[in-house]
């Protein structure tokens, strides 16, 4: 993969940690930042002050223009906020080549639309079989430190999800594929709304046990709706599923948990607590769409239908409480 060229879209903390990685085997990369002195300042200090500084970019080519970025580019991985998919996936069209494999690594459903990146990709770019996603438990701020971590790249097109395993696999960084893109993108939209009523439960002190009962029945929720969308249970068992639960219920460095501690203790909106932490919170923009989409399919999603009441004011976390623990008693797995 030497000497390949990557263009990676997004100067965000994963866009970083990713540009830093990809650099650091070799492969020639070209960043794309939303401000044209974020660019500016990338290529003349070699790191981004800002997100994850610690991260030597040398060699790393930042631009603000999407064309300068993608053309002639032998991949693309787009990384930015959910919201800013779509805009970013336009500017590439008819800058791109037809056949340039591009992989997204934004977690969550197109605003819009509602559906998954991959769709809005094909819509817009063309050619499902080159359209990979990838997911797992990977918090940049570990990946930016060479810590050991894993996660998957799927595709319809195997061979594309072969070239990024292997353009983007390393000594710490082990990538696996799949061929179901629409359980792993499922799966990282989900875990993030579940992610914020584990962080609601330790905010309000519920203890370790209250914790593990709503990542294992939130786990229930997103095998159900990732199945009936033609996903596989394999994907949800591995680490875009249960991997990816657990990182993002669990460590201090979730957002979307960190979220839902500071609502439970504060009772702070969605987008203040973003201008606080500069970071988007994207279990609260998927909840709706994610909600949608399992009405469609006929699909209870109790638990995201708590957190997204409970974020927008509609329910108290008293009453949201009583009403998830006085649901009809059922077999397990039912």
């Amino acid at each position: 993969m030497q000497n390949k060229t990557i263009a990676v879209m997004g100067a965000g903390s994963f866009g970083t940690a990713i540009a830093w990685m990809l650099r650091e085997s070799g492969i020639n990369v070209r960043m794309w930042a939303f401000k044209e002195e974020e660019a500016r300042a990338i290529n003349e200090t070699h790191h981004n002050a800002v997100l994850l500084p610690e991260c030597d970019l040398t060699g790393v080519y930042a631009t603000h223009q999407v064309a300068d970025a993608v053309s002639g580019a032998d991949g693309v991985i787009v990384v930015t906020p959910s919201f800013g998919v779509r805009g970013v996936l336009q500017q590439m069209a008819g800058c791109v080549a037809d056949d340039t494999p591009v992989l997204l690594l934004s977690k969550g459903l197109d605003p819009e639309s509602g559906e998954t990146f991959v769709k809005v990709a094909c819509n817009i770019l063309g050619g499902e079989e080159r359209i990979a996603v990838l997911a797992g438990p990977n918090h940049a701020e570990e990946l930016s430190k060479g810590n050991i971590a894993g996660a998957v790249v799927a595709c319809k097109n195997q061979e594309v999800a072969k070239f990024f395993q292997h353009a983007i696999s390393n000594s710490f960084f082990r990538l696996y594929i799949s061929d179901d893109p629409t359980g792993v993108s499922l799966c990282a939209a989900s875990k993030n709304v579940i992610a914020i009523a584990c962080g609601i439960a330790r905010g309000l002190g519920l203890g370790d046990n209250a914790v593990a009962l709503l990542m294992t029945r939130g786990l229930r929720e997103i095998c159900r709706l990732v199945t009936a969308c033609g996903g596989t249970m394999d994907t949800c068992l591995g680490l875009a599923g249960v991997g990816d639960l657990d990182v993002t219920c669990n460590s201090t460095h979730s957002r979307n948990s960190s979220y839902g501690v500071a609502f439970a203790q504060e009772g702070i909106g969605v987008a203040e607590y973003e201008e606080r932490r500069h970071m988007v919170v994207e279990g609260a923009h998927a909840v709706g769409p994610l909600l949608k989409l399992a009405a469609e399919h006929n699909i209870e999603m109790p638990i995201m239908e708590a957190v997204q009441k409970l974020i927008t004011g509609g329910k108290n976390v008293d009453e949201t409480i009583v009403e998830l623990m006085t649901r009809p008693l059922v077999q397990e797995g039912h």
